[in-house]
């Protein structure tokens, strides 16, 4: 990758990039190759912090969201029907502050117990992952009844959405 693709991967300006590649350079966390304008620059794998720390957060950064769906799965499995991940995690372009968006459908008419559990494992798992949850609850009829009003949010959730429960929400909508 070149200094100038790394800046825009990264959101930073040129000349912000070249100060901290030339740091990371100079520590022996990257490697440059080749010569004049364009610059190539590679991780250095045999630096002991990147194998040490960088590679395994970069593994563990991996496993964040089957390890927090997992844990969605085991939390709402009994009482949600459904429960879809949607937004900027579901189609995987969330970033530094981004909060992870859930819908929970339940069958039961009341759906304020899910909301207070929902709302009990999200201070749990902002202190666990550092990541906001923000989860929306919703009993079959009212995502129904948005469905046949073609609400735009919903439309959305269908078309990006990630089950994680074995019931799909367009299963519930027919």
């Amino acid at each position: 990758m070149s200094g100038r693709a790394a800046a825009r991967a990264a959101g930073f300006t040129h000349q912000a990039c070249r100060r901290a590649l030339r740091d990371l350079e100079s520590a022996g966390i990257i490697v440059r190759q080749g010569a004049g304008h364009t610059q190539l620059v590679r991780l250095n794998f045999e630096n002991i912090l990147v194998k040490e720390a960088l590679l395994p957060m970069f593994r563990a950064e991996k496993s964040f969201l089957e390890s927090a769906r997992l844990q969605i799965r085991k939390e709402f499995g009994r009482q949600a029907r459904t429960a879809t991940l949607f937004g900027s995690t579901a189609r995987r372009e969330d970033e530094p502050g981004s909060d992870v968006d859930l819908l929970l459908v339940t069958d039961a008419p009341n759906k304020d117990p899910l909301e207070e559990r929902a709302r009990l494992f999200g201070k749990r798992f902002i202190t666990e992952y550092g990541v906001r949850f923000s989860p929306m609850a919703l009993t079959t009829r009212e995502v129904r009844a948005k469905y046949r009003k073609a609400d735009p949010l919903l439309k959305n959730i269908l078309a990006h959405g990630i089950d994680l429960l074995s019931e799909r929400l367009e299963d519930i909508l027919k």
